[in-house]
């Protein structure tokens, strides 16, 4: 579906920030008095105002058209332990936020909703968001399902977009991350499965079914650990995090932990966070589990390289906090591995956004959805 000239302004704002008359009729290629028509009919919405004066170019000074303070886009995204709810304004900025833990509150479907759909009345009280958007693990999943269902119920006017957490990431890290401005990227989330998406030419790749990137169920070795897929040697069952948590608990009861010795027999179990804290402190398991997390992602990810040949390839998702010892072994095996000419210029690095860069890119998504039809919100 394509926008008509009231989207393509209000998309512009939201990439570019406010700016003049002249910038935006230029950047659009319309004439002035078109542009003019299109910005009162926003700003008689609501949608768009005039702010604050533009820099000095030598003559009289423009005034700044901005995306009205009113307009307010509103995230859920759930994660593999925690439901976040982000409220941010119409240029993407975060405004507040509240976090849903959902890890001790059992596995009823609906309780669960219920419970993040609370937080969402809590952060917006009696407003209405703009636009609404979800980021996921899986967009089929029966709890994402059930939410966007609540929240569509809550808000049936407001324009709603679905959209996998890994796009969601890539998307923010190209706004406001170490990816910012790049149009050619690939993306990469470590966390319950690994998953991956490809930015290119600044244009998302979705496939034909929206499943493309699901990199955590090739099989990288034909005898491998079992997969929650069905299949044994994916990549899932040994660098996912509950493949990389069963490898930590089973050296650490062999005596190889001198970390998480001590919390293991405190506890009884490991969980991620045990790994990323003794990994810190130098733990032995930690880094040879890191090492060779680096090895098995980057055989995958160096044929993605050879295959895209983007500028930068983007890695985040809770199993990267492992940091700078996974993405050593990450980079000197792709580095390796990938064709020459693809790896020249390639910079891997880890997301600086985190949870953030989800949230901003899944309100991009939200904001494209309201664009379609601005006369909405």
């Amino acid at each position: 579906m394509r926008r008509g000239l009231e989207g393509e302004l209000l998309r512009a704002l939201v990439d570019g920030g406010p700016q003049t008359r002249n910038q935006l009729a230029r950047s659009l290629d319309v004439p002035r008095t078109t542009l003019s028509v299109s910005l009162r009919s926003l700003a008689a919405a609501g949608h768009v105002e005039e702010g604050t004066l533009a820099a000095s170019s030598g003559g009289r000074r423009s005034l700044l058209v901005r995306i009205s303070p009113r307009r307010r886009v509103l995230v859920v995204s759930i994660g593999e332990r925690r439901a976040r709810v982000v409220l941010l304004d119409g240029h993407l900025t975060i405004a507040n936020s509240l976090s849903v833990d959902l890890r001790d509150r059992g596995t009823d479907v609906d309780l669960l909703a219920g419970t993040v759909l609370r937080a969402v009345r809590q952060l917006l009280g009696d407003d209405v968001p703009t636009a609404i958007g979800t980021a996921t693990l899986d967009v089929e999943s029966s709890l994402h399902l059930r939410v966007a269902q609540q929240v569509a119920e809550t808000y049936p006017d407001t324009p709603q977009a679905t959209i996998a957490a890994v796009r969601a990431m890539a998307l923010g890290e190209r706004r406001a991350g170490v990816a910012r401005g790049t149009d050619d990227l690939v993306a990469i989330r470590l966390g319950d499965t690994v998953t991956s998406t490809t930015i290119s030419g600044g244009h998302l790749d979705h496939g034909a079914s929206g499943r493309a990137g699901e990199i955590g169920h090739l099989r990288v070795e034909e005898f491998g650990p079992a997969c929650t897929c069905g299949l044994t040697g994916c990549l899932d069952s040994f660098v996912s995090a509950g493949a990389l948590v069963e490898q930590a608990t089973d050296l650490t009861r062999r005596g190889r932990s001198p970390a998480m010795g001590p919390v293991l027999e405190r506890t009884g179990t490991l969980v991620l966070d045990d790994l990323v804290t003794a990994g810190r402190s130098g733990d032995p398991v930690v880094a040879q589990l890191a090492r060779d997390l680096g090895q098995r992602l980057g055989r995958v990810v160096a044929a993605q390289v050879a295959q895209v040949d983007p500028r930068v390839v983007v890695v985040g998702g809770p199993v990267a906090a492992l940091g700078r010892q996974l993405l050593g072994e990450l980079r000197a095996t792709v580095y390796r591995l990938a064709p020459a000419r693809a790896a020249e210029d390639l910079d891997i690095v880890l997301s600086e956004l985190g949870e953030q860069g989800v949230a901003v890119g899944a309100a991009s998504a939200a904001i494209d959805a309201w664009s379609m039809h601005p006369t909405v919100g």
